[in-house]
C-alpha cells in the first residue's frame, strides 16, 4: 500500500485523529466503529427510567476467579459503610440456612468454594468512596447502600450457567438454577428490608469473571461463547430481573473483567497466543448497549499454583480485592452516564482502528477513557512491541523476512488516543490485522498476569489522579490498560 492509495477514508481518519504539528488526538470515543468498518454497539442505551435505590444489588458471577479462588487469606474483614451480604457470607452456595438474613458485608475464608477474598467488599465500599470523591457527598449523606454476593461456581464452562431456552421459559442448566436460587433469596431479603424501611431497592449490576475453562477450546468457539454470554445477560434481565423485581424498569449493568490466562494451558493448547475467549468477551460487549468491558486481568498478580501441578489461572487475594475496585469505578462511571441519559461509555482502553499510511507506517487509534496513551513497562513487565503484533488472516505473526519474525520496528505515542507504528519493511499483502495482548510465542507458557504471558504495556493516565490503597497501605495507580483485542488494517 502506497501514498497514492490514500482514500477519503484515510484522510478523514487522520483529520479526526491528528491535529497539526504534535498530532494531538481528539477526545476519547464511546462509539466509533469496529474492525472492518462495521457499526459498533447500540450505544443509544440511555436512562431507560434509571433511578437510584436505597439498597442496590451487585452480583458477582462466573467461575473460580469470581468465587475468590487463590484469595486466601481474606483481607477485607471489616465493613464500614453499611453494605450487606447473606448471613452465610458472600459464598452461600445453595444452602438455605446460609441465606436467611442480611449481615455486614465482609470477606472470609469459609463458605461454598475454596476462596477467600472475592472483591465484593472492595466493590461496594469503592462505590461509596467514588461517590464521596466525585460529588463531595460523605457516606452518611449518600442515598444508596449496597448488597453483594457471588453466584460463581469454580471450574465451570459458560454452558453450565446458560439457559439456551426460549425467552418465555424460566428453566436452564444447573448453574442457572443455582444462581436463580441465590438471587430469589437475596431479592426476598432486600424486598423485606425495603418494606420495613418504606424504601426502594434494585438490581444495579452483575460482574462477570469467567472463561478459563472455555479457553481450553474443548467447549466453545469465539462465536459460540460470545453468543452464549449475550444470551446469558439477556436471560438475567428477562427471566430474573423482570420476574423478581417487576417494578424495575431498567436493565442492570453487566461488567466483564477480561480473561487473560489463555497461555497458561501451555504451547500445545489451541489457546496459546490465540485468545479467542478474551476476544469473544470483547465482541459481546462491543455489540451490547448494557454490557461493558472493565479491564484486562493481565495487569494483576496471579497465584503461583505450580506446586499443585496447575497453571497460573487465579488471582492473588490482593488482586481479587483490586479487581473489585476496578468494578466499582466502572459501575460509578456508568451510573453517571445513566443518570445523565447519555450513552454508556467504554471504561477500558481498547483498539478502534489501524490505518496504513505509506508503505511502512500505521496509525493506530484507541478508545482512551482518561488522559492520554502511555507506553509503560514499569508495572506490567515489558513485552515485544508493547503487546502489538501484525498478523495474517490465519492469525500467524507476519515476519519482516527470513530469520526475523518481528515486522514492527518502532511504536510511538503521537496523540492523546493514537500510536504510530513504524515497520521494518513495506507492509506485505498478507498483513490483515493488528493485535494487542495476544502473547509472545517466544515466552514460556503457563505464566499469567503482569510478569509474563499475554499482556500489553499500553495504558491511559487514569491512575495519575485515582489510586488504589492496597491492604498493606501502599498506593497503586488505577490506570486503564489496553484490552486484548484486534482490528483490521485498513
Amino acid at each position: 500500500m502506497n501514498d497514492d492509495d490514500a482514500s477519503t477514508l484515510r484522510r478523514d481518519f487522520l483529520r479526526q485523529g491528528l491535529a497539526t504539528l504534535g498530532c494531538l488526538g481528539v477526545a476519547g470515543v464511546t462509539g466509533g466503529w469496529l474492525p472492518g468498518g462495521a457499526a459498533r454497539a447500540a450505544d443509544a442505551s440511555r436512562g431507560e427510567g434509571f433511578v437510584r435505590a436505597r439498597r442496590e444489588l451487585i452480583m458477582f458471577h462466573g467461575q473460580s476467579n469470581a468465587v475468590g479462588t487463590g484469595g486466601n487469606p481474606a483481607l477485607t474483614l471489616q465493613e464500614i459503610y453499611a453494605n450487606v451480604t447473606f448471613n452465610g457470607g458472600v459464598r452461600p452456595g445453595t444452602d438455605p440456612a446460609a441465606m436467611t438474613s442480611l449481615v455486614p458485608l465482609v470477606e472470609y475464608d469459609g463458605g461454598h468454594g475454596t476462596g477467600g477474598e472475592v472483591g465484593t467488599n472492595a466493590c461496594a465500599d469503592g462505590l461509596v468512596e467514588y461517590a464521596a470523591a466525585s460529588a463531595g457527598i460523605p457516606f452518611a449523606a449518600q442515598f444508596s447502600q449496597y448488597s453483594a454476593f457471588t453466584s460463581a461456581e469454580g471450574g465451570r464452562p459458560i454452558g453450565y450457567f446458560s439457559s439456551f431456552l426460549d425467552d418465555s421459559n424460566l428453566g436452564g442448566y444447573q448453574g442457572w438454577t443455582n444462581s436463580q436460587i441465590r438471587l430469589r433469596n437475596m431479592i426476598a431479603l432486600m424486598r423485606a428490608e425495603a418494606t420495613a424501611r418504606t424504601a426502594n431497592f434494585s438490581w444495579l449490576a452483575t460482574t462477570w469473571q469467567q472463561g478459563e475453562t472455555d479457553s481450553t477450546g474443548l467447549t466453545e468457539t469465539r462465536s459460540s461463547y460470545a453468543s452464549k454470554l449475550t444470551r446469558l445477560e439477556r436471560a438475567h434481565w428477562l427471566k430474573l430481573c423482570q420476574v423478581l423485581i417487576p417494578e424495575q424498569a431498567w436493565r442492570p449493568l453487566w461488567l466483564v473483567a477480561q480473561v487473560c490466562s489463555h497461555n497458561s494451558y501451555g504451547s500445545g493448547s489451541m489457546a496459546f497466543c490465540n485468545p479467542f475467549i478474551a476476544l469473544a468477551q470483547r465482541d459481546a460487549c462491543l455489540a451490547s448497549a448494557s454490557m461493558r468491558m472493565v479491564n484486562p486481568q493481565y495487569l494483576f498478580d496471579y497465584f503461583d499454583e505450580s506446586a499443585l501441578g496447575q497453571p497460573m489461572l487465579h488471582l492473588t487475594n490482593e488482586s481479587h480485592r483490586w479487581q473489585g475496585r476496578y468494578f466499582a469505578r466502572a459501575i460509578h462511571q456508568l451510573i453517571q452516564d445513566r443518570l445523565a441519559g447519555a450513552p454508556l461509555r467504554r471504561p477500558a482502553v481498547d483498539l478502534i482502528s489501524a490505518m496504513a499510511w505509506g508503505a511502512r507506517t500505521l496509525f493506530v487509534k484507541f478508545n482512551v477513557p482518561t488522559g492520554g496513551l502511555v507506553l509503560d513497562t514499569t508495572w506490567v513487565a515489558p513485552t515485544r512491541n508493547y503487546g502489538l503484533d501484525i498478523r495474517d488472516a490465519g492469525n500467524a505473526i507476519v515476519p519482516a523476512g527470513i530469520g526475523d519474525d518481528n515486522l514492527i520496528a518502532d511504536v510511538m505515542v503521537v496523540g492523546r488516543d493514537m500510536l504510530r507504528i513504524t515497520l521494518k519493511t513495506e507492509l506485505p499483502d498478507t498483513a490483515t490485522k493488528l493485535t494487542v495482548g495476544w502473547g509472545d510465542p517466544a515466552e514460556p507458557a503457563s505464566v499469567a498476569g503482569r510478569i509474563g504471558g499475554p499482556r500489553s504495556n499500553i495504558r491511559d493516565s487514569a491512575g495519575d489522579a485515582d489510586v488504589y490503597t492496597a491492604s498493606d497501605g501502599t498506593l497503586r495507580p488505577m490506570h486503564n490498560y489496553a484490552l486484548v483485542g484486534e482490528t483490521d488494517i485498513l
